[in-house]
Formats: C-alpha cells, sequence, structure tokens
C-alpha cells in the first residue's frame, strides 16, 4: 500500500540508488571503506538486502512505489535546484522542513 512504499519501499530504493551512486563515483574499495563514516554506512545498510527479497515487493506494490519515487525526485530536484542557484535560504529551508521527522520519531 502507500504508507508501506512510503515508510519501507523507498528507503530501500534510495539505499540502492546511494550504494550505486558511490559504486559508480568511486572505483576504489578502500578509499569508500575509509570515508564511509557511521551515517554513510548506516544509510546504505538496507542496500544490503537481497534483491530476490525486495524485486517482488517492488513488483507488488509498483503503482505506489512509482508514486512515492516521483515524490521523492521532486524533493531531491528542490534540493539541486537550490544549490545550483546558490539558494542557501531555500536550502536551509528545505533541510529545516525535514528536521520536523524528529517530532515524529522520537
Amino acid at each position: 500500500d502507500i504508507h508501506t512504499a512510503y515508510i519501507s519501499h523507498i528507503s530501500h530504493i534510495t539505499s540502492y540508488a546511494l550504494a550505486n551512486t558511490v559504486l559508480e563515483k568511486e572505483k576504489e574499495e578502500d578509499t569508500i571503506f575509509q570515508l564511509a563514516s557511521t551515517g554513510f554506512s548506516s544509510t546504505v545498510r538496507l542496500a544490503k538486502s537481497h534483491p530476490e527479497m525486495w524485486v517482488p515487493i517492488f513488483r507488488q506494490n509498483k503503482e505506489n512505489v512509482l508514486d512515492v519515487l516521483n515524490e521523492h525526485i521532486s524533493q531531491l530536484r528542490k534540493f539541486k535546484s537550490a544549490l545550483e542557484k546558490e539558494n542557501y535560504e531555500y536550502l536551509e529551508e528545505l533541510i529545516l522542513k525535514a528536521n520536523k521527522i524528529r517530532g515524529i520519531l522520537k
């Protein structure tokens, strides 16, 4: 359902995409290991999940996952645009808005 897509499925896709981004941009495995902080490790932890489990889940909930992906991509574009335009006030607004999750996830 849509709630599962927002809470679980997008986290996995984001983790897979981040891991692929790093693997694409950084070819030296030792460098990845040396630079990987606790935050990075926890962010890509889900990328270790097996495709045998997740591909069927994504297939079954395809429409909701696509809906969530579209919103996620929209959010990423906002961050990208703020950086490109050097609009750091808007970047701060985006981050402050995201910080509201703290009140929900205590």
